[in-house]
C-alpha cells in the first residue's frame, strides 16, 4: 500500500502589492536591496518593514497623547 503525502499550504491573509509609477519603483527597488543585504525574502522584508512601520507610528501616537 503507497501512502501519499500532501503539502498543506498555510492558511493566512493575503496582500498583493503593486509598485506600478516611477516612486513605486524605486521603493521596489530599496525593498529589494535592503532585502538582499540582510538575505531575506521580500515577503519576510516587507512584512519586517511593516512591523517596524506600526511600532515607529505607535510610539509616535503616544507621545502626541501625553
Amino acid at each position: 500500500m503507497t501512502t501519499l503525502y500532501s503539502a498543506t499550504m498555510p492558511q493566512g491573509k493575503r496582500l498583493n502589492i503593486y509598485f506600478t509609477d516611477d516612486d513605486d519603483l524605486k521603493l521596489y527597488e530599496e525593498i529589494e536591496a535592503i532585502a538582499k543585504d540582510e538575505k531575506r525574502s521580500m515577503s519576510q522584508m516587507v512584512k519586517l518593514l511593516v512591523i517596524r512601520a506600526i511600532a515607529e507610528r505607535q510610539g509616535q501616537v503616544k507621545e502626541k497623547n501625553k
